[in-house]
């Protein structure tokens, strides 16, 4: 039984199963899954006696073989786990492959690695083994993360306000464990009471007045002194994980988005409003910058400043140019000149600040 990790898994009855390949670049959520299985086939107080864990430093075909067949203590199962399983040589393989035909009741295998080759015979005979449960953990995406740290919170009996999730995005990174450990940080420190964007300003550092958020809405309302001071104290915080690559990101999206509503209401020959809503922008919190930009930037201009994300993209990930400038002269080409046809693309800056 082979799943792509997703919320259906926990729905799956682990003890129905005795081998377990847990695959994927999610190694956290790898090893959250791995002690769900521990303790369903196990009570703590008896894992001394029932558990071994194999990785890259102690693995033996001779070790591994020992514990595989050895009796369980005072319980009905034991469980072997071997982590870097796509990394263990052919002898291990062969011994693994001729444990499985002998289809031993009492041991439990559990597999874990990060991109096992599955056109090898031995993980084709676990695949295809109806003993064998096989679930790949892929590496989230920014708005999973979000989906999973709101209801990592849950589970531990805390919550979170929407400004305070948003805050908390700009300190996540794609390592589930590290954002784990953000969120225990804010779990502690709230004691139970909702978390908001002030507790995660004091607790992770990262400021009400000086983020992603509020640049955007400078950027989408053309104030550009207020821009270039928040662009500022963003690239300053250490704690804020939003570096210069993010930030020409993150407002490209916000003129794409832009651009659609703009296009369609010149088009439709509507409001900005009415074509923001028929485009699915209606969501009054988080979609209120796009409809700004719409409003602010004419369809010309959103199409210019689509060269300038691009243009700002190639210097910062080329090293054209220094990141802080590359950013500063972004913001000053966005706001002042997104209607100045003759405003260069590519080219050096010093005549835009004429």
């Amino acid at each position: 039984m082979y799943i792509v990790a997703k919320k259906t898994e926990n729905d799956v009855e682990l003890n129905k199963f005795m081998i377990f390949l847990l695959s994927g670049e999610d190694s956290f959520s790898i090893e959250m899954k791995t002690g769900e299985i521990i303790s369903a086939f196990m009570d703590n107080d008896l894992k001394d006696f029932n558990y071994s864990h194999f990785n890259a430093e102690n693995m033996s075909a001779e070790l591994i073989g020992s514990a595989l067949y050895s009796l369980p203590v005072m319980s009905v199962k034991r469980i072997v786990l071997i982590s870097d399983i796509d990394t263990v040589n052919i002898d291990i393989y062969d011994m693994l492959s001729r444990f499985l035909k002998k289809k031993i009741d009492t041991t439990v295998l559990v597999l874990t690695g990060t991109k096992p080759d599955k056109r090898k015979t031995f993980f084709k005979e676990i695949t295809s083994d109806k003993r064998a449960l096989c679930l790949e953990f892929k590496e989230k995406n920014e708005r999973e993360i979000m989906h999973w740290v709101k209801n990592y919170i849950s589970s531990k009996g805390c919550s979170i306000s929407m400004e305070g999730l948003q805050m908390l995005s700009l300190t996540l990174s794609s390592n589930l464990s590290q954002v784990a450990s953000e969120a225990d940080k804010l779990i502690e420190y709230s004691k139970g009471k909702t978390i908001t964007d002030d507790i995660v300003e004091k607790v992770l550092g990262i400021s009400k007045e000086y983020n992603i958020f509020r640049l955007q809405n400078c950027v989408a309302e053309k104030d550009l002194k207020r821009s270039l001071v928040i662009c500022d104290n963003i690239m300053k915080n250490k704690n804020n994980k939003t570096d210069p690559i993010a930030i020409n990101l993150f407002l490209s999206r916000v003129f794409t988005s832009a651009f659609e509503v703009g296009y369609q209401a010149v088009t439709g020959k509507v409001p900005v409003d009415k074509a923001a809503y028929e485009a699915g922008y209606n969501n009054a919190w988080k979609d209120a910058d796009i409809i700004t930009c719409a409003k602010k930037y004419k369809v010309t201009e959103l199409i210019r400043c689509q060269r300038y994300f691009l243009e700002c993209d190639i210097k910062l990930k080329s090293g054209y140019q220094d990141p802080r400038t590359a950013i500063i002269t972004l913001l000053e080409k966005l706001i002042l000149h997104s209607d100045n046809r003759e405003c260069g693309y590519l080219t050096f800056f010093n005549e835009i600040r004429k």
